[in-house]
């Protein structure tokens, strides 16, 4: 009865761990989708009166939405012991064949993660020090494709990992870009009157 309790009671930590996952991995593809409007150049340059008329907020906004983006991508594959993070649950799944078919996808993860994130994280917003931000972003090339990547192999392993736990999968279908948008067309149109 105890080893059935405690099977019962790592799955429940297992869905548990991943339904964090999975908020953060929202959370960060919401920031990025909103950066993202903000930045791409065929949005830009649509909403470029916008951006300036309200040039504080956007000054402030922008680059909020990036480092909310960059800090929550990095604590998905975070490396302390005690930390939440898609690395240590597959490290962690007892289903050695599981672990096998997620380790290409955590491997091209990490390759992102270890390279472009974490200089990100620990040299421009974690810590602050006397650095040149320039070097640091041209240091890290993180593209906005590569961004993307991340958060889409983040949504494969939470996805793969909970299917294996309980046959279920996280939706992944928040996406802030239509509000955004309408925000955007709204200040436009008030701002030409």
């Amino acid at each position: 009865m105890f080893r059935m309790n405690a099977i019962i009671d790592e799955g429940a930590n297992m869905k548990d761990q991943l339904k964090q996952v999975s908020d953060r991995i929202t959370f960060a593809s919401m920031n990025y989708r909103i950066w993202r409007i903000y930045t791409e150049p065929n949005d830009r340059a649509k909403y470029l009166e916008v951006l300036r008329k309200y040039n504080s907020f956007f000054f402030t906004c922008i680059p909020a939405h990036f480092s909310a983006t960059i800090i929550t991508l990095y604590s998905l594959y975070e490396t302390r012991h005690d930390s939440i993070s898609l690395s240590r649950l597959v490290q962690v799944t007892r289903d050695d064949k599981l672990r096998r078919e997620l380790q290409p996808i955590l491997d091209e993860a990490n390759n992102i993660w270890r390279k472009k994130i974490t200089i990100l994280r620990n040299e421009v917003y974690a810590h602050l020090s006397e650095i040149d931000f320039k070097a640091k972003f041209s240091q890290a090339e993180v593209s906005p494709n590569d961004i993307e990547c991340l958060i889409g192999l983040s949504k494969q392993l939470a996805n793969k990992l909970s299917y294996a736990s309980d046959r279920s999968t996280f939706a992944f279908n928040l996406d802030p870009a239509t509000d955004t948008r309408n925000l955007l067309d709204t200040l436009l149109r008030n701002g030409s009157r």
